[in-house]
């Protein structure tokens, strides 16, 4: 499942995900709240798995000039998952909100 945060920074989209998410979901998400300059998605407890394919959504939101930086929050248990899927100068990944929302906003 893929939520909109109501408390974002102004300029930035911000999504929750839970549940099981697939590269698809991503996408449609992007189609409501594109196009966008900074993207945070923060993975919640919650969250199934199919981190691959989370990433991949938003490797494919910044490619395809949906969102032009992108920010993923994961726990830190997940952080080497995430990362090992691969960063860009487009997109990252953080172990908390303040650190992308710093990033975004820089």
């Amino acid at each position: 499942m893929i939520e909109k945060m109501t408390d974002c920074s102004a300029g930035m989209t911000g999504l929750t995900v839970s549940g099981t998410v697939l590269s698809h979901d991503v996408n449609e998400a992007m189609r409501m709240f594109a196009p966008t300059d900074r993207l945070l998605v923060q993975v919640a407890p919650r969250f199934d798995g199919y981190m691959a394919e989370l990433v991949g959504g938003m490797h494919r939101a910044c490619r395809e000039g949906q969102a032009k930086r992108c920010a993923l929050v994961v726990p830190e248990d997940m952080a080497d998952e995430a990362t090992m899927q691969g960063e860009g100068p487009e997109f990252r990944v953080f172990t908390t909100r303040p650190d992308a929302e710093s990033w975004l906003s820089a």
